[in-house]
């Protein structure tokens, strides 16, 4: 019997067609079959059952999930064989340009820091131009090298090195960094991939495992041996400036950028709209504005401390308006206190005091612990502290308040509810005599 060979040749087409995954090698996996399209592309099930592309091609490392059953699988092999034709046809580097032509790195992060700085928030364009000066230009892996000569291997030796003397979150700002330098050099079509994808997860431990740095606050006596030898060891302004953090739980920055106008002698608040720092005046770290409360006998010392600044003014000859509470007198321009300056007299009273070491974000941390654990309401202390969220209060403080919650235990598990008339949980016995 004769066959017509364009039907044979039809017929292979269209099984071809609706089963694409027969032309390609197998190899066994935790969850099926994996079928290779090309080096570096393959096409397999997920722990989900669902079929994903994994392309690891020119250092480049992507997937994408497409979909289960056999619908999945014959669009995810379509979709791998689309990818090994487009990389076929990209040029080799992915630039036309001569290697000599190919900026170093450092100049061209140079150029990167300049031509993005004013899209940043101030704070950012300074985090990011110290990371690159102190850490990133500095490493002999980055020297002299072109962008073309940036690769895992380079990359991997340079995060390892960083994180062993740096905290994680140091490394992942200068991988943010460096992922975005190669990124904008994707788009000068200097270089074709960008190999710092996914690199971290080699390197720096999961973030539930990594040493997180607890708060230190500081106890009840701890506070009263620090206040002592902070008034005998500090100016009036320095010590107003440090019992407005113990009293007010305001970060360092909006303490440094308080204003006597954003102060409400009669309500007993403070209005709290800046954060100072480097020579600048910003938005507060959560980026919102809030009321604080304050207790009177803080209110009473700087409406005595106000007076003060005024008469100093008027000594001077600078006119009486008070502006900045904690102005350096060491600044000509009349800017606060700067955050270091700050930071080496908070360990000059601890040590006076005899105390351990603690940074000025310890005394928010005194604040929030006090309230909490004379039974103030975590929503009254978020509020206070202008938290995005009260699970961050709780997060952060809740294992600082010993016994908290524990008062009626026994009581409210029992169903023994103090007042009568309230709603009551029966226990079974009590409801056994209640039916008879």
């Amino acid at each position: 019997m004769l066959v017509d060979k364009r039907i044979c040749s039809q017929g292979d087409r269209k099984e071809a067609d609706e089963m694409p995954w027969r032309k390609y090698k197998t190899s066994p996996s935790k969850y099926g079959e994996v079928y290779t399209v090309d080096k570096g592309i393959r096409v397999r099930m997920d722990a989900r059952g669902k079929w994903t592309v994994f392309s690891d091609r020119n250092e480049e490392r992507s997937n994408k999930t497409i979909g289960a059953g056999r619908e999945g699988l014959v669009k995810a092999i379509k979709l791998a064989e689309a990818l090994k034709t487009k990389l076929l046809l990209m040029p080799v580097g992915g630039t036309e340009k001569p290697e000599s032509d190919i900026p170093k790195f450092s100049d061209y992060s140079q150029q990167w820091h300049s031509n993005n700085s004013a899209r940043w928030h101030i704070n950012t364009v300074q985090r990011y131009e110290e990371i690159l000066r102190l850490h990133i230009w500095p490493s002999g892996d980055f020297a002299g090298k072109r962008l073309n000569e940036i690769d895992r291997q380079l990359l991997k030796r340079f995060y390892g090195t960083l994180f062993k003397t740096r905290s994680a979150a140091t490394v992942e700002a200068a991988q943010s960094i460096v992922s975005s330098i190669l990124d904008e050099a994707i788009d000068d079509r200097l270089i074709s991939v960008n190999p710092t994808k996914g690199i971290l997860r080699k390197i720096l431990p999961p973030h539930k495992k990594r040493c997180q740095k607890e708060a230190d606050p500081l106890d009840h006596e701890e506070r009263q041996r620090f206040l002592k030898s902070l008034a005998k060891c500090c100016t009036w302004p320095e010590q107003m400036l440090f019992k407005m953090m113990i009293f007010s739980g305001c970060r360092l920055g909006e303490a440094l950028a308080m204003r006597l106008r954003h102060m409400d002698t009669h309500k007993l608040t403070y209005h709290v709209s800046e954060s100072f720092k480097n020579y600048r005046c910003g938005k507060p770290k959560s980026g919102k504005k809030r009321i604080v409360d304050l207790p009177a006998f803080l209110v009473d010392e700087l409406k005595e401390y106000a007076l003060y600044l005024r008469k100093g003014r008027l000594e001077k000859g600078s006119g009486e308006e008070v502006d900045l509470l904690f102005s350096d007198p060491a600044e000509p321009n009349g800017w606060p206190y700067s955050q270091r300056k700050v930071q080496g007299l908070m360990k000059r009273i601890c040590k006076k005091a005899g105390l351990r070491q603690r940074n000025p974000h310890d005394l928010r941390h005194t604040y929030a612990t006090t309230l909490l654990m004379a039974h103030q309401s975590p929503a009254y202390v978020q509020k206070q502290l202008g938290h995005s969220s009260i699970g961050i209060t709780v997060d952060t403080y809740g294992h600082w308040v010993p016994g908290e919650g524990r008062k009626g235990l026994e009581e409210a598990l029992l169903g023994s509810v103090p007042n009568p008339g309230e709603n009551r949980i029966f226990s079974h016995m009590e409801k056994e005599e209640a039916c008879n």
